[in-house]
């Protein structure tokens, strides 16, 4: 397998185009699941089959394509077609997750059913994953030929690669999302492949290879042309267009926390989020943009200073300022507001007394050195990790903290006078139960979307319809549907007492830690349009750590059987990388989570964590590459990294833990330092496993595309599980425990193999 042909070694430009195709492979990736994240609206659901998708078509293209990459010339020139490929597939396949809803019959704004999300991902995802697939073995293949060991060619392709991910994270976090649209980024990053690539056909300024350089040439010069001359905006306009049809497209810009879309239909403006409407304009939704306002600041009695967290824009902040008060606004994101005093006919309320805090909400609680007569907060329900953070037990103690004395705290959260399911049930007794842990007094104002207000004031429960229609006269407010008749409606005893029986039943508290109103939301989702599927929500609530307890048994049952003399035994080191891949995804995902507990939306602060384990693996790899060769028992060295990785799953929660709760170092630092370790324990094993069982077998393309797809595949049931099941219904701390295992039964099955 030790290669000849010394004078004439390529492995340095290989390794050197494949950093750049990392790079290409997470910017596309990203460019990706933002442009899908839009047609789905987003939840943890969403974007877990979508992540899951990515990983399982990268690791069939590697395991299926690397056997076809076993029988292909190794010649590097014929790397540089798949690169050309890609030059020419990420494009296209930007463009059809612009259409795809088309494609699967879904309509814009329309929340898409599991089995169309399913097929967008297979339409939009499979050539580029199969492509990238197939690119690790082939590489492979072609330094195995050449000078050194294969396993050392190997160990310096997955380093390059790792290398190359960090620094396409970084850039797109930290320069390409603020300066470029996502077809501008995707023709920068095709021409620095391309560029890449010609270090294979080398000499560059010769005749040899001479088609591969025109064509190289003439799609590099394409690029150019196209981001110079305004191309690639009027083809990024059309492009949302289509993704529009059947609205009138008047805006769309994709910031680093979302794409927001603004279209007109029937006369009426409709503002967009990631696909998700937020308001319409000139005729919002009287109704709720009155009751989010007037219900709470009418209960109290004299309400001056107002802290409103999101949602401010559509007519919200307008109500609120009907009441005299000094406002204090927190939104994310500025180019909310600057696209609401664009296009709102009123504008963007600025009569001195509104204050916009561009920051997270939670953030500016911690912050804050003021205080405030009345939160109110107008968020999404609880469907994602991110905004879970604001209806933990964590949180409301801190809007307690920053409330005056008789203040109160207002918010709502999907529910029904009707009938409420299981689902709905569940998720509004966590809610309820769990501000009725902090606070004192709790009311609700009954609807389709129920109102809870929140306060230390012992007589909130007491205030009926009949002082709130006289607040509402003393303050002479201007409304449209909200008067004294409505107000009666909505407070009438029969309707509230039936509501406050539906809670009365003790729910699940909603803690940062274990954020089980996540959970209870997805099943919410789901049970609206994949009731097909509510069977196995109703299972995985149940789910407990110790169920777990009956994998192990299974995991060694493959032990039983004798070995094969004429097929190398791949399950001991596939077992390995596959719950590597697994622990080194929940590693990153409950990390990411930790660190939003304590400094929200900061997607740059996010990508330098990912960036820190991407480090991590390289560096991983590049201590096993210079120290593989002097390895005693490798098997069993192999199985001692996987017990360290099992007790390190098992402390990281509690340090992590640590960290958010404020007793760490403030800042992304320690938190980084945790996942690039979890990055180098998990970056040590991929090239000894690669030894190991190249060792057994004689072909590197199929074995390296089998041992690169256990590592993909691991990583695809960590990013379906982590966020969906794993932390909300076990917590993080059990989740630690979860990875422990699973990786120390890895363990075990190496040092039974070591001593067959």
């Amino acid at each position: 397998m030790g290669g000849v042909r010394s004078s004439t070694d390529r492995a340095s430009p290989v390794v050197a185009v494949f950093l750049a195709v990392g790079l290409a492979e997470t910017v596309g990736q990203v460019l990706l699941v933002r442009e899908l994240l839009v047609n789905f609206q987003g939840n943890e659901l969403s974007l877990g089959v979508i992540l899951a998708c990515w990983l399982l078509l990268t690791g069939l293209g590697s395991w299926l394509l690397g056997k076809v990459a076993g029988r292909i010339p190794a010649r590097p020139q014929l790397f540089v077609v798949t690169v050309i490929l890609y030059a020419v597939v990420l494009p296209v396949q930007l463009f059809l997750a612009r259409v795809v809803n088309t494609l699967v019959g879904v309509a814009p704004g329309q929340v898409p059913g599991l089995a169309a999300i399913v097929l967008a991902c297979l339409i939009v995802l499979t050539p580029v994953c199969l492509l990238h697939g197939f690119q690790f073995p082939f590489a492979c293949r072609i330094l195995a030929r050449r000078k050194g060991t294969a396993v050392e060619q190997v160990a310096g392709l997955y380093i390059a690669e790792a290398l190359g991910g960090m620094a396409g994270g970084i850039l797109f976090a930290y320069l390409l999302v603020h300066y470029f649209d996502h077809l501008a980024i995707a023709a920068l990053t095709v021409v620095f492949n391309l560029a890449a690539a010609l270090l294979l056909l080398s000499p560059v300024f010769s005749f040899r290879f001479f088609t591969g350089k025109l064509v190289i040439g003439a799609l590099c010069l394409a690029a150019v042309l196209a981001l110079g001359s305004g191309a690639l905006q009027r083809l990024e306009l059309l492009f949302s267009r289509r993704q529009w049809r059947g609205h009138e497209l008047v805006s769309v810009e994709n910031t680093v926390y979302q794409n927001i879309a603004v279209t007109r239909k029937a006369g009426q403006l409709n503002f967009f989020a990631n696909g998700l409407l937020l308001f319409t304009s000139p005729v919002p939704d009287i109704t709720f943009v009155e009751e989010t306002a007037h219900f709470p600041l009418l209960h109290h009695a004299r309400p001056r200073t107002v802290l409103l967290i999101g949602g401010g824009v559509g007519g919200v902040l307008e109500e609120i300022a009907k009441h005299r008060v000094e406002i204090h606004y927190v939104e994310p994101d500025p180019r909310i507001i600057r696209t609401a005093e664009r296009y709102l006919p009123a504008g963007f309320p600025d009569d001195g007394r509104v204050t916009v805090e561009y920051t997270d909400g939670r953030l500016f609680l911690e912050r804050t050195t003021g205080e405030f007569d009345a939160v109110i907060m107008n968020l999404p329900p609880p469907s994602t990790l991110q905004v879970n953070r604001f209806y933990t037990r964590e949180f409301f103690k801190a809007v307690r903290a920053v409330l005056r004395d008789r203040g109160l705290f207002a918010f709502g959260i999907p529910s029904s006078e009707a009938y409420m399911t299981e689902e709905m049930l569940r998720l509004n007794r966590s809610i309820h139960t769990t501000l009725n842990e902090v606070f004192a007094a709790v009311s609700v104002i009954p609807d389709d979307y129920t109102i809870l207000l929140a306060s230390d004031d012992p007589a909130l429960p007491a205030l009926d319809a009949a002082e709130i229609s006289r607040r509402l006269a003393d303050r002479q407010l201007e409304t449209r549907l909200f008067t004294s008749h409505y107000i009666e409606h909505k407070l009438g005893p029969e309707r509230v007492s039936r509501l406050t029986g539906y809670l009365h039943e003790r729910g699940e508290i909603n803690h940062d830690r274990r954020p089980i109103a996540t959970f209870h939301s997805l099943a919410l989702w789901n049970a609206m349009f994949h009731p097909r599927l509510r069977g196995a929500f109703e299972l995985a609530r149940t789910v407990r750590a110790f169920w777990l307890a009956a994998v192990p048994p299974l995991l060694l049952l493959p032990l039983l059987r004798p070995p094969r003399r004429r097929r190398p035994a791949a399950y001991p080191v596939a077992l390995a990388l596959f719950t590597s891949g697994f622990a080194g995804m929940t590693f990153t995902i409950v990390l990411l989570f930790l660190f939003q507990l304590s400094y929200g939306h900061l997607y740059q602060k996010i990508g330098v964590l990912t960036a820190a384990f991407m480090l991590g693996l390289a560096s991983g790899g590049w201590v096993m590459k210079r120290r593989i060769n002097r390895l005693p028992g490798e098997v069993a060295v192999l199985g001692w990294i996987v017990v360290v990785l099992a007790s390190y799953a098992c402390a990281l929660p509690w340090l992590a833990l640590r960290l958010s709760g404020g007793y760490g170092v403030a800042g992304e630092l320690p938190f980084s330092v945790l996942n690039l370790a979890g990055g180098f324990l998990i970056g040590l094993q991929f090239p000894l496993a690669c030894r190991i069982y190249l060792r057994r077998t004689g072909s590197v393309a199929p074995a390296v595309g089998l041992l690169y797809a256990a590592d993909l595949w691991g990583s695809v049931l960590g990013a379906f599980l982590a966020a969906i099941l794993l932390i909300p219904v076990l917590g993080v701390v059990q989740t630690g425990f979860v990875i422990g295992a699973l990786s120390l039964t890895a363990g075990a099955v190496l040092f039974i193999d070591s001593r067959r």
